[in-house]
């Protein structure tokens, strides 16, 4: 049989009025009345049905994360905070995966307006999404970006300042002596190789070599002048520099020094000891979740940018001339 607030009310000697309002610990009711029914809630195992309340109220106490995977930890790290921060406001999480899908996306921000959540989370979205996403938003559905770019200043997002990122891995291969760089694996249109490049010509150093394949870089490793210090655009590009160095017979960090970004969980592996640059993702993810929170209750909330740090392992070594 079913718990109802009536047994409550009726345990407790009070009106099912009083007990609704208690449960929401109303002021209106005496305290030490609120205590008695929450004890006899806690007792009888009775817990507030949220549809009532939603209907009620209009608010579902559910939000939506749309993100396009969860098999790389920065996202799974992200999630942990926003689900942390979530369950601290009282807010349950509904996660949509879309594994970069368009056609995904466009059912999973469907559906989250057919559950009609508070509001909605984004990460890594598909460019082709944005009008749906600018229909929720303007429908009065409360959105933030995470680790990513915002696409509309409309909404605000929180995102890492990657160009400081690519500053601070070529800063660190700079000090180490280190004056032929190169870039691996994403083009020159992004923040990071922004950061590597601005280095380079403070220093009046070559502009560092962007290698988009594994191809360009094994060329690039076999040239007379090859770079002896690599920033990668992440930890995984940074694994797969090892991949192709150790082709072209060359160690690592005695011949060539790599650089990751992300700090993912491998990067400290014994067999990558990766010198990388980490985001605070769990960070991200519970002050994103608190930016929606004040968005839902008629908050201005402007954009965030957080700071990068450096994490020194064995990837990176003083630098030794090359053998010519």
């Amino acid at each position: 049989m079913t718990l109802t607030i009536r047994d409550v009310a009726k345990k407790a000697n009070v009106s099912i009025a009083t007990v609704s309002l208690a449960m929401k610990d109303d002021p209106r009711v005496a305290a030490l009345t609120r205590k008695k029914v929450r004890r006899i809630s806690a007792q009888l195992g009775y817990t507030p049905s949220n549809l009532g309340r939603a209907l009620q109220s209009s608010k579902t106490r559910c939000v939506g994360y749309l993100l396009s995977e969860t098999t790389a930890s920065l996202f799974i790290e992200i999630l942990k905070g926003v689900a942390e921060q979530a369950t601290t406001k009282g807010y349950g999480v509904l996660v949509g995966i879309t594994d970069g899908s368009y056609e995904t996306e466009q059912r999973l921000l469907h559906l989250f307006r057919e559950k009609a959540v508070d509001g909605i989370l984004v990460s890594n979205w598909n460019a082709q999404s944005v009008r749906i996403m600018m229909e929720c938003s303007q429908r009065g559905t409360p959105m933030v970006v995470c680790s990513n770019t915002s696409f509309q200043r409309t909404i605000p997002n929180i995102i890492l300042d990657n160009k400081e990122g690519g500053r601070m891995a070529t800063e660190h291969l700079v000090g180490l002596g280190h004056r032929q760089l190169a870039f691996c694996f994403a083009g020159v249109q992004n923040q990071r190789y922004e950061g590597c490049q601005a280095v380079a010509m403070e220093n009046k150093l070559p502009h560092p070599i962007s290698c988009t394949s594994e191809e360009d870089l094994f060329q690039a490793l076999k040239a007379r002048k090859r770079p002896t210090g690599i920033v990668a655009f992440s930890d995984l590009d940074a694994i797969q520099v090892k991949h192709v160095a150790q082709q072209a017979g060359l160690r690592i960090p005695e011949d060539l020094s790599v650089t990751g970004f992300d700090n993912l969980w491998v990067a400290a592996l014994p067999e990558f000891n990766l010198t990388t640059i980490a985001q605070p993702q769990r960070e991200i993810g519970l002050q994103a979740m608190e930016m929606l929170w004040l968005r839902m209750h008629g908050e201005t909330v402007q954009s965030r940018i957080l700071m990068p740090t450096l994490v020194i392992r064995n990837s990176t070594a003083p630098c030794r001339p090359n053998k010519a």
